[in-house]
């Protein structure tokens, strides 16, 4: 027997397997779907299942409703407070960026986020006298840490700590 014919009854042995195979998953698939249509047609599923959708609406409705108006409002002054607070510090370190840009999401617990862009005011791209511009601070950063990363409150955290703590 050559090649060409070994080959040949290899490929028609392959293509028998997978049509067979091709076949049990479509009589799974076709038995799965029966299964669960007849299901579905059952009075008693389809009401427990209205039931927890109508449960689910509710979950959702109360949990909007338990957001303290007072508490959003906190939020929105912090984050805004933050924001110009930011902005000012960017404005003295010389950067043309700011943030432009604050969503708050109504859930529990809130989640801020700021979008930053870049300004088209010439004046944000002058370095007040004394000050850094912040490209001139990228360019400065050092190759290597002094093992200590700062947060954004300003405080700083030893690497180790860090590390030991698995955070």
């Amino acid at each position: 027997m050559s090649f060409l014919e070994r080959a040949k009854q290899a490929a028609s042995v392959a293509a028998e397997q997978a049509r067979a195979a091709a076949d049990q998953a479509r009589h799974t698939v076709s038995e799965e779907a029966d299964r669960a249509s007849a299901a579905m047609k059952d009075p008693a599923t389809a009401e427990k299942a209205r039931q927890a959708l109508s449960r689910a609406k509710r979950g959702v409705a109360t949990a909007i409703d338990r957001i303290d108006p007072a508490v959003l409002a906190d939020v929105i002054i912090k984050a805004t407070a933050l924001q110009e607070r930011a902005n000012a510090a960017l404005k003295a370190k010389g950067s043309p960026y700011r943030i432009s840009e604050i969503g708050i999401g109504a859930a529990i617990p809130p989640s801020v986020t700021f979008a930053v862009a870049r300004t088209d005011d010439p004046a944000a791209d002058l370095v007040p006298a004394g000050a850094i511009a912040s490209t001139t601070l990228v360019t400065e950063v050092p190759a290597t840490s002094n093992g200590s990363v700062q947060a954004l409150d300003g405080t700083t955290v030893d690497e180790v700590v860090l590390i030991a703590d698995g955070s």
